[in-house]
């Protein structure tokens, strides 16, 4: 209806755009899918790839492509159906600079936050980041409504709650951004991760207390405990990244 014409395969797509954007399912689709792009579109086309990959996927779809003089871009996308509709995605950007410049203005058709952050493979990096970050939250959120309705507190309530707390839809703004933009200053003197490791340590008693399995809080409460024990309880809260970078923690 808007004047699109429609295709029967990858191939007939190939053939008939110089630039192509996919967004597929799994990564088995994603290699069979570039493959016969890169086979079937003539030089200087260019796929761009919206799934999520992983970057080593990414890195050699990219060299295969460039052995037909085909750009390849990663672009996976953050901000789900709402910002699909809205175009107001966060694109995550990995592949050449040049190749990218040229399908920058496509991408601002489809979202608010364009990021070219480095080579092939780099826009997945950052998804698969960005998806640790939204996996922990939200395992996060739904343990502490299970908790809550442990002990007589409605889901709804303490949501109301957790819109005016730091936790957990302003710890980015008012606690790490300021942090590694260098406008708050890492402080070693204040025992924050002792006091971190003693809130934690409450919350899984207070679980256990009233019946309630708290995989991921376990889990967090002992690498804290673990932390402490090996005497860097005094650390800022959020030098933990520090202590993965120096092998502190033990491999599952």
């Amino acid at each position: 209806q808007q004047g699109l014409a429609a295709c029967s395969d990858a191939v007939a797509v190939g053939q008939g755009a110089q630039i192509v954007f996919t967004c597929l399912p799994s990564q088995n689709v994603v290699r069979a899918t570039v493959n016969t792009l890169i086979a079937s579109m003539a030089p200087g086309g260019v796929i761009v790839d919206c799934s999520t990959i992983s970057p080593q996927l990414a890195g050699e779809l990219a060299a295969d492509a460039a052995k037909h003089d085909i750009g390849f871009l990663d672009a996976p996308l953050s901000g789900a159906g709402a910002g699909a509709q809205a175009a107001t995605l966060s694109i995550m950007v990995g592949g050449e600079a040049a190749v990218f410049e040229r399908v920058r203005p496509l991408l601002e058709h489809m979202g608010k936050h364009i990021f070219h952050l480095g080579a092939a493979g780099s826009g997945q990096t950052a998804k698969l980041c960005q998806n640790l970050i939204l996996v922990s939250t939200l395992s996060g959120v739904m343990e502490s409504v299970a908790l809550g309705r442990a002990v007589g507190i409605e889901p709804q309530r303490l949501l109301e709650v957790m819109d005016t707390c730091l936790a957990p839809t302003r710890v980015m703004e008012v606690l790490v951004k300021p942090k590694f933009d260098g406008r708050v200053p890492f402080d070693h003197s204040t025992d924050g991760l002792t006091m971190i490791c003693k809130d934690i340590t409450l919350v899984r008693e207070l679980a256990e207390r009233v019946g309630v399995h708290l995989p991921v809080g376990s889990r967090i409460q002992s690498l804290y405990q673990q932390a402490v024990e090996k005497g860097h309880g005094r650390k800022d809260l959020l030098a933990w990244y520090e202590l993965i970078e120096q092998g502190v923690f033990e491999a599952d």
